[in-house]
């Protein structure tokens, strides 16, 4: 594994962009070709007003900033203006911009991307010469998290792409039906939630290859931390492809920071993109910081400086639960019901269940399917147990698909271990 700087702010050669840098994501153009840097940049970070960039990035991480291009700046307008390139904000804190997300539509040949401005998220569609054709408002409650892109393609699902939100503690799926038309794309939201774990999850993406799974930035010890929700594989569906099935899974969460080779003086780390680009090697784009642990002068708070940097992942699969050696999430709460989702357990040797917050006994049922496919088809086994929390709970060998039932008022976390 290898850390590589990308961009850091210091001493870049655009004015513009010695303030802070963050928010990294790679699109390619196979028509050019050409790989993308997307990322938002800011002159002074003691008054932190984002802009929109891109930039052509080359194979060895080289970002060619003498050909970048301002996508979204800061004017002397009052409310944002969409209707041309660059779009034009407002110069004030409460039309802040998110984290940036997008992909190529080769079959159009323009990008997609997703932004918020302040609380409102836009699907925003580009040519291939960055200007900006049409855009949609699809959510009026985001924030810093940004809103992933993944489509899914045909059979079945053409024109869908899964997304995932945050709301503190607990994540989100959902999807952007009619993707590719800004007339049309409107966003669907689970009722539910993918995974509950961690005291504040924000900056995020994801990617259904080799398998689903979301990549967030989570506040832990006071600092920003990298982790992934490990989903099952696609395939596991089998012939359920109908819009929202997605929606029955839930994600066991690993610390992925664990496996980066970081040292402290990074502080923290978040913004975090999985990618192959540009040159065909797995690795993890991040923002870091440096200054987060003191007051700027100038200011008197600490500073928010990104800098971005590129970590290899050459010899470690971050896809495979067995890395971690464990996984959890808690299944059942007060915010999340008395029935669990289902989790992907193809690769765990044991689960244990550790069930809180009801006086008195309880029963608690295990299911268990042969797999994710049979469980959506109702083809499952039930093992009840008899428990009066606090209690624990070993289920050893488990099948390869799992859910948790119990009663209401009951908080039920589970805890996935694999053997290496």
């Amino acid at each position: 594994m290898e850390v590589v700087p990308v961009l850091e702010p210091y001493r870049l050669p655009v004015p513009d962009l010695r303030g802070d840098v963050g928010s990294p994501y790679i699109v390619y153009n196979p028509f050019e070709p050409c790989y993308y840097l997307l990322f938002l940049g800011e002159r002074d970070p003691a008054r932190p007003l984002r802009e929109l960039w891109v930039a052509p990035i080359e194979k060895d991480l080289e970002v060619d900033l003498s050909s970048a291009k301002r996508l979204a700046v800061r004017a002397g307008v009052e409310d944002p203006t969409l209707e041309r390139t660059p779009i034009l904000l407002p110069a004030r804190r409460d039309a802040y911009l998110s984290a940036v997300r997008g992909t190529f539509n080769a079959a159009r040949r323009e990008y997609i991307l997703t932004l918020s401005i302040g609380r409102r998220a836009y699907v925003l569609y580009f040519d291939e010469e960055w200007r900006l054709r049409a855009y949609r408002e699809v959510y009026s409650e985001s924030g810093d998290h940004g809103l992933p892109v993944a489509p899914i393609g045909a059979y079945g699902r053409i024109k869908q792409a899964l997304t995932t939100i945050p709301r503190g503690q607990l994540v989100k799926l959902g999807y952007l039906d009619n993707v590719d038309s800004p007339q049309e794309v409107t966003l669907v939201l689970d009722e539910g939630y993918a995974f509950q774990h961690g005291l504040d999850n924000d900056v995020c993406d994801m990617t259904l290859l080799p398998r689903m799974a979301l990549f967030y930035e989570s506040d832990e010890f006071g600092q920003w931390k990298v982790k992934v929700g490990l989903g099952p594989s696609t395939a596991d569906f089998g012939s359920h492809r109908e819009p929202g099935v997605e929606f029955n899974v839930g994600f066991l969460v690993a610390y992925l920071q664990s496996l980066l080779p970081l040292h402290s003086q990074y502080i923290q780390v978040g913004h975090p993109h999985y990618t192959t680009y540009p040159d065909g090697r797995p690795k993890l784009l991040v923002a870091c910081f440096r200054d987060t642990w003191s007051s700027r002068p100038e200011t008197g708070r600490e500073g928010y400086r990104h800098e971005i940097h590129a970590v290899y992942l050459d010899g470690v699969d971050i896809f495979n639960p067995r890395t971690y050696g464990v996984a959890r999430d808690t299944v059942i709460s007060p915010s999340r019901g008395s029935v669990s989702k289902w989790y992907d357990t193809s690769e765990a040797t044991r689960l244990v269940l550790l069930a809180i917050g009801h006086s008195g006994a309880i029963r608690l049922h295990v299911d268990e399917a042969s797999s994710l496919a049979e469980a959506l088809e109702g083809c499952y086994v039930t093992r009840p147990y008899e428990v009066t929390p606090p209690a624990k709970i070993v289920v050893d060998c488990p099948a390869p698909a799992v859910r948790i039932r119990s009663r209401r008022g009951v908080t039920v976390t589970l805890i996935a271990k694999y053997s290496s």
